[in-house]
C-alpha cells in the first residue's frame, strides 16, 4: 500500500533528521512503485510538491521497484535486504538512477524519506 503522500510531505518537512540531511537540496525525485509513479519536488531542503499517479517524470533521482518489493520495504519491520535502499538494490531489483551528486550527497535524506514512508504506510 503506498504511503499517504500529503501526510508524508508534512512529516518530512517537520522531521529534524530529514531536514538536516536535505538542507540546501533542490531536486525533482520520482518514486515508481510498480506501474504508479509519484513526483516529489524538493526545494531548499523541504518538500514543496508531490504529484501522484503520473507516469514516470524526468527526475534528478529516480527510485523504481516492483510493487512487491516496495510492499516488503515499507513493512514496519522489513526482512533483511529490504530494510535499506542499498540492500534492496543489490538483492531485490530496486533501481536508483539519476544524477550521481543527488544520489551520493543526499542519500541520507532519501533513506530517511523511505523510513518516513514506512511509518506513513501503516
Amino acid at each position: 500500500m503506498p504511503p499517504d503522500w500529503e501526510m508524508l510531505k508534512g512529516a518530512a518537512n517537520e522531521d529534524g533528521e530529514f531536514r538536516l540531511h536535505a538542507r540546501f537540496w533542490n531536486a525533482d525525485l520520482c518514486f515508481t512503485m510498480g506501474e504508479e509513479s509519484t513526483a516529489i519536488r524538493v526545494r531548499d531542503g523541504q518538500i514543496h510538491a508531490i504529484q501522484s499517479g503520473a507516469g514516470p517524470e524526468p527526475a534528478d533521482l529516480a527510485l523504481s521497484a516492483p510493487t512487491s518489493v516496495w510492499e516488503e520495504m515499507l513493512k514496519p519491520i522489513p526482512r533483511p535486504f529490504f530494510h535499506d535502499l542499498l540492500g534492496a538494490s543489490a538483492h531485490h531489483g530496486l533501481t536508483m538512477e539519476g544524477n550521481v551528486t543527488h544520489r551520493c550527497s543526499y542519500f541520507p535524506a532519501v533513506r530517511r524519506l523511505v523510513e518516513l514512508m514506512r511509518v506513513q504506510s501503516h
